[in-house]
């Protein structure tokens, strides 16, 4: 097997790994270690890591390390602002061009959603979720457009995974159903907008606000420390 097939397995492992939430944000790929549990060299894993890391999946830290990208809050909206601008067109043309069988694969996706969220698949819901987007891009038929998306929603799997409401779903699940029906029936103005609001519900499932660190100050800094200082204030 060559090094660029080599290359691609780690890399496919790794994301997939990462988009279903078993590597979560912050997990270290160290290249030695990584490239002994598949058996590869270094090289092989830094090109994969390089490729994740171009994609936004991964991040080099300093000395070359690599962790699973952890986005900040404010990423998080840039991703979801940018995905409205994009897949607003996208389902647009979708609708213009979309034929009966390019629909069922859409219906087919959206069945597969509904039965991973009743039985409680959060990580195969995520991945579909993704592909029924996808999808779309790939009935709109611009390659362009299509591969800003897919870098989209690899990141918005990494946001799900560090902003979701624990116990809620990020996404409403009959949006992807009226969404299917307007492209269905070739409503361009009407996909757009579903669209727009699915989005921002999506994002409006998610806890996207600083939140105050949960640290007593007491509890960090009392003890022997602080015993000291208050033995240093007693008169002699």
């Amino acid at each position: 097997m060559g090094h660029k097939t080599l290359e691609h397995e780690v890399y496919a492992q790794i994301c997939a790994a990462i988009m279903d939430h078993r590597l979560p944000a912050g997990t270290r790929l160290g290249e030695d270690s990584t490239g002994e549990i598949f058996g590869v060299n270094r090289t092989v894993v830094r090109r994969a890591l390089s490729r994740l890391a171009h994609e936004k999946i991964v991040e080099f830290r300093p000395h070359r390390s690599a962790i699973v990208a952890r986005p900040s809050i404010r990423e998080a909206r840039d991703v979801f602002r940018a995905r409205v601008l994009i897949e607003r067109e996208i389902v647009v043309l979708a609708a213009r061009v979309a034929t009966p069988e390019q629909i069922g694969r859409l219906r087919d996706i959206e069945l597969g959603e509904r039965k991973a969220l009743e039985q409680g698949d959060r990580r195969a819901w995520i991945r579909l979720s993704g592909a029924f987007h996808l999808e779309l891009a790939g009935i709109a038929g611009n390659d362009v457009l299509s591969g800003f998306l897919g870098e989209l929603v690899s990141r918005t799997s990494l946001i799900i995974g560090l902003y979701a409401i624990e116990g809620q779903s990020a996404c409403c699940r009959d949006d992807h159903g009226a969404l299917s029906d307007a492209v269905a029936r070739g409503e361009e103005a009407a996909a757009a907008e579903l669209m727009t609001r699915h989005l921002q519900r999506c994002e409006q499932g998610l806890r996207l606000e600083a939140r105050s660190p949960n640290v007593d100050p007491a509890d960090v800094l009392g003890g022997r420390a602080a015993a000291r200082i208050h033995a240093r204030e007693r008169p002699a």
